[in-house]
């Protein structure tokens, strides 16, 4: 059955009463005693059975194209979900490979407790010398070294830059990073106790201790207080507070002889002047 165009139910039914009719109602009433009211009511009947057939047709065409139609969507809906499925696996995939490739750390130790010495740190030059795979003096990684480094870096800016050449290009460095100390001492005269200080914690820094100690899950908790340390840093306080203070009563007490040597002397001068013979 070809496709109906339109609905059949909003057709409207002609007058078949009417004089463009009435030869076809001729026709029908022939030689019979059928009137033209008789002829237009048969055409009428005829007209409404055909109109109702077409209304089924069209019902059945609809519901058809409305049941192919949703199928389409389904089908549409099921190709955007398996390409979005697709899409969000792959997502997944690449996240699950970024993840592999970025650097593990464990977590913290709840209850481990930090080490019972702290390490010095070397000078940013130190530190960039030894990244750069360049000779660098044992001194700076000695407690020396390292506390020089703490001064310097409280006395100088930590914004302060300068120009260094990075292959063709110009680029700003702190000027920290490649400053040496004018109070460095060559390999050869570190004393004993200097070169075993400083050769521990240059092999630390090139051994990258606190990455390793997080890879193997050694980090301490630092809720955790370490008396051990605390006693230690309070120690070394004190020493330095002991120290300054004895080097202030020696120069007060070499002050004092200084004066009063000098006044013993000038009376010994005042002594002999009166002696002499006139």
């Amino acid at each position: 059955m070809p496709r109906i165009i339109s609905d059949p139910a909003l057709d409207i039914e002609p007058d078949f009463t009417s004089a463009t009719f009435e030869g076809l109602r001729n026709r029908i009433i022939g030689n019979t005693q059928l009137t033209h009211e008789g002829a237009a009511n048969e055409l009428a009947t005829g007209w409404q059975q055909d109109r109702d057939i077409r209304v089924a047709a069209w019902t059945l065409q609809v519901n058809e194209e409305t049941r192919l139609a949703a199928e389409a969507a389904q089908a549409e809906r099921e190709l955007l979900d398996q390409e979005r499925a697709l899409l969000e696996q792959e997502a997944e995939k690449e996240r699950r490979e970024t993840e592999k490739k970025k650097p593990k750390i464990n977590d913290f130790q709840a209850g481990a407790s930090v080490g019972d010495t702290l390490t010095h740190r070397p000078s940013q030059y130190t530190i960039h010398k030894l990244k750069s795979f360049e000779y660098v003096e044992l001194w700076y990684f000695s407690p020396d070294g390292c506390r020089e480094a703490a001064d310097e870096a409280k006395s100088a800016a930590d914004g302060t830059f300068g120009f260094t050449k990075v292959d063709d290009f110009i680029a700003l460095k702190l000027v920290a990073a490649f400053k040496p100390s004018r109070k460095v001492i060559q390999d050869h005269s570190l004393d004993w106790r200097q070169f075993d200080m400083a050769k521990n914690s240059f092999l630390l820094y090139m051994n990258k201790d606190w990455h390793d100690t997080l890879t193997l899950d050694n980090v301490f908790d630092i809720s955790v207080f370490n008396t051990t340390l605390l006693k230690n840093l309070a120690e070394e306080v004190w020493n330095k507070v002991r120290l300054e203070s004895l080097t202030e009563f020696q120069m007060t007490m070499s002050s004092q002889g200084n004066s009063r040597e000098s006044q013993t002397s000038s009376h010994c001068n005042q002594a002999r002047s009166s002696t002499r013979p006139t």
